[in-house]
């Protein structure tokens, strides 16, 4: 079987350029770029493609844009230009793009259910969990297991034995591939945010509120993947629309 061509657009040649210039030290950090039109006449691109690739590159952190000065090579360029591949082979991979896509599909329900299903003994379980994973949280030893375990206590209070074998499969091979990692490169406030986003799912579920619960975990596994794909999103906000939508007229 021949191998697959994968087709790579301009903005993306343009920033694999810039990213091996700065590799390669030819641009440092710190370095004040030339101004969007003299990069573009540089690069032989139109302003609009030079436009999106310099975006791309400030939201990895790899450039910095100061207002009213202009741009400059971030001083933590080389270990930004890391996490953006880290996150473009995530991307890249297709198991994990579709083991996160199911996910987004059945997590929610999951979740739905749980709260509905979930006995006084589960309540006081799940409390349990969320107070010792509180406290590790405190301690920065908050591990990808912990987060593993806390969906999959989810997926056993919902009472669905084929969805929760199917989550555990899916976790199971999320343990084995680069998706374990995720932490490592991810910034600090989006790891905080995901530990944020199971308290707030515990107290929904605690709370007996199933909306409230599959919304917000829908919220948290759609920011999982809204990361990995970075500026290649416009899909997933088209399917965040359409969830609000189907929320707004209690279709869930």
């Amino acid at each position: 079987m021949l191998p697959k061509v994968k087709k790579v657009n301009l903005s993306t040649q343009l920033i694999d350029t810039i990213t091996t210039l700065i590799e390669n030290a030819d641009w440092t950090p710190g370095t004040k770029l030339p101004n969007e039109m003299e990069l573009a006449a540089s690069f032989n691109v139109s302003r609009n493609i030079m436009r999106e690739a310099m975006k791309i590159l400030e939201n990895f952190g790899i450039l910095e844009s100061k207002a009213g000065i202009g741009t400059f090579v971030s001083e933590t360029a080389l270990s930004s230009i890391h996490n953006m591949r880290f996150f473009d082979n995530l991307k890249n991979n297709s198991s994990i793009e579709t083991i996160m896509e199911t996910r987004l599909v059945i997590e929610p329900e999951l979740a739905y259910y749980a709260t509905l299903r979930c006995s006084e003994e589960d309540l006081t379980l799940l409390k349990e969990i969320f107070e010792r994973n509180e406290e590790i949280h405190k301690e920065n030893q908050f591990t990808k297991k912990d987060d593993f375990n806390f969906h999959m206590f989810i997926a056993k209070c919902s009472q669905n034995n084929i969805l929760e074998n199917l989550l555990f499969s899916m976790l199971d091979q999320l343990r084995a591939s680069d998706y374990i990692d995720f932490d490592l490169h991810a910034e600090t406030d989006i790891v905080k945010d995901s530990y944020n986003n199971h308290r707030k799912i515990a107290l929904a579920i605690i709370n007996r509120d199933p909306l409230l619960a599959s919304e917000l975990m829908y919220h948290h596994l759609f920011s999982r993947i809204t990361t990995i794909n970075s500026s290649y999103n416009k899909d997933l906000n088209d399917s965040k629309k359409i969830r609000k939508e189907r929320l707004s007229n209690n279709h869930i």
